[in-house]
């Protein structure tokens, strides 16, 4: 079975593992193609739709793979028994639910080898708040699909205590601690800011990739900046935002020059 780039970066950087959770496994290709590569003894597919999950358990049927393959439809790690598994991977869905999915299967990921995370939103956020609870992020790529970037990467689960305790989190408002947390990035070094917005690992490995992620958003913050300046009174603060995200960028440039 062929996976898209995306897909393909996912289960790339899984390592091989005895059982391996697939959450959020929609159609379930990652579950297939852990196990054909031999990369996973086992998978348990979850996810919260019912839908997907139909169409994953044709998919698997069709693969030949059944016997290597749960599916098991609930939310995040709710499906899964804690020691079951040594791995899991994360992938496709908005970096707030991945964040929180994490959170409350911290039970579950505690002994865990690897978790491979590929999010579509808030990246800033999630490698900042993943940092502060401690988790850290082993490998980081970077690949292109139909014109948009997706940055993967692979976390060693946290071994602060804090974390699993859940001492600075109101269980009742997950959403509110997110809300805190982009205040307080806004007021970090804009160095720390950077390898946040832009992937440490990133950084550090020189992305190629990256590189061009650079470039293209250059032009994108750019031309903002041009619509902006026709009315610069009336968009003095959205002009202000844009420009710091440009010396950000600039910076990460310099980064990826080794400077």
């Amino acid at each position: 079975m062929e996976l898209g780039i995306r897909l393909s970066a996912v289960a790339g950087m899984v390592s091989p593992g005895k059982c391996i959770a697939d959450i959020g496994c929609d159609h379930g290709f990652v579950s297939i193609a852990l196990v054909q590569s031999g990369t996973a003894d086992r998978v348990i597919a979850c996810d919260i739709n019912k839908g997907p999950m139909e169409h994953a358990k044709q998919n698997i049927e069709l693969y030949g793979v059944k016997d290597s393959i749960e599916i098991r439809l609930g939310n995040g790690f709710e499906p899964v028994k804690k020691g079951e598994c040594d791995g899991a991977v994360i992938a496709g869905m908005g970096g707030p639910l991945a964040l929180r999915i994490l959170f409350d299967g911290r039970d579950k990921i505690a002994d865990y080898k690897q978790i491979i995370l590929q999010v579509q939103s808030k990246l800033p956020l999630v490698r900042f708040i993943l940092d502060r609870w401690g988790f850290e992020t082993t490998e980081e790529s970077m690949v292109s699909e139909d014109g948009k970037f997706y940055p993967v990467m692979k976390l060693f689960p946290t071994k602060k205590k804090e974390f699993y305790e859940s001492a600075e989190i109101d269980n009742s408002d997950f959403d509110a601690f997110l809300h805190l947390c982009e205040k307080q990035l806004l007021i970090q070094s804009s160095d720390y800011i950077c390898s946040c917005t832009y992937g440490f690992k990133l950084l550090e490995d020189r992305s190629p990739y990256l590189a061009i992620f650079l470039g293209k958003e250059e032009e994108r913050l750019l031309g903002i900046v041009e619509k902006l300046e026709k009315n610069p009174e009336d968009n003095k603060d959205r002009l202000a935002e844009i420009l710091k995200e440009i010396d950000i960028l600039m910076l990460a440039k310099w980064k990826l020059q080794g400077r």
